[in-house]
Parts: structure tokens; C-alpha cells; sequence
């Protein structure tokens, strides 16, 4: 199904994965539209219970919101809490390490969202909501989708 108001394609037939900016900009008030787009696919994986993500997107949401938007690291850890409540969190193995290594040579990716795709195509996500990825690619059968993209 697609989403008319921002582009985003809303899935119920399988398991989606978040890279940490769509954890980001769920709390990044300075945004409107993308935060307002950040919380509607969130909501939408909440409520099919198909949400996905990793201790890397974890870790990568606490230093930018504790870094970079001041949150206070109490707060920050409350959100943490709160997303691992929401959805299922894959913890990052030295197999996982392995394969985002291989993406990386293949696709000529950085390591980290190398390591974001091996994580996702691992736990059997058939899309990624990443705004750091390019939209539309499909990597070992897991599609890419900027939500941001109008």
C-alpha cells in the first residue's frame, strides 16, 4: 500500500527494519515533516508488528540525540527503552560483522550501513527506511525506502 501524504511505502505482508534516523527524527522536534513522517511509519509498524531493528541503531540514536540534540542521557535512555519495548532488537554477531563486510566490498557501501543492510536481510526484513541508503535499491532481496523523499 502506499502512503499518499509522504511517499513512503506502508507494508502488512512483512518485517521492516529502521536505520537510526528514522529513530532520530521521531524525537527531532527541529524537523516537522520529517518527524511527522518518522512517527506515522513507526505507528504503522507498531500496529502491524513488523518493526525491526538493531543495538547498532540503538547505539547510533543515544550519541546523536545525548551528541548532537542535547537530549539529557536520562531522557535518552528512556527512549531507548521505549523503542526496544515498541519492536524486536537484533544484536549485532561477529557473523553479522562478517556479511556487512562482504556488502561493503561488493557495493562499495561504508561499513556501517553495510552493517545495517547485513542486519536486516538477516532477520528477514524486506525493507529498510533509511535516509542515508539509496531509494528504490534492492540489496540481497531487501528494499531500501527513503520515507523523506517527496
Amino acid at each position: 500500500m502506499k502512503d499518499k501524504k509522504n511517499n513512503a511505502v506502508i507494508t502488512e505482508e512483512g518485517k521492516v527494519f529502521f536505520d537510526s534516523n528514522i529513530l532520530i527524527y521521531f524525537v527531532d522536534e527541529r524537523d516537522e515533516r520529517k518527524q511527522s513522517i518518522a512517527k506515522e511509519i513507526i505507528a504503522d509498524a507498531v500496529q502491524n508488528q513488523n518493526g525491526m531493528i538493531s543495538t547498532q541503531s540503538l547505539q547510533e540514536f543515544y550519541n546523536v540525540v545525548t551528541k548532537k540534540m542535547n537530549c539529557p542521557k536520562e531522557k535518552a535512555k528512556e527512549l531507548v527503552t521505549m523503542f526496544c519495548e515498541l519492536f524486536p532488537v537484533t544484536q549485532i554477531t561477529i557473523p553479522l560483522i562478517l556479511s556487512a563486510i562482504d556488502i561493503s566490498i561488493k557495493n562499495e557501501f561504508s561499513f556501517w550501513d553495510s552493517l545495517i543492510l547485513s542486519t536486516a536481510n538477516d532477520t528477514g526484513c524486506i525493507l529498510i527506511y533509511s535516509e542515508d541508503l539509496n531509494s528504490g535499491q534492492i540489496i540481497s532481496g531487501t528494499k531500501v525506502l527513503n520515507p523523506f523523499l517527496t
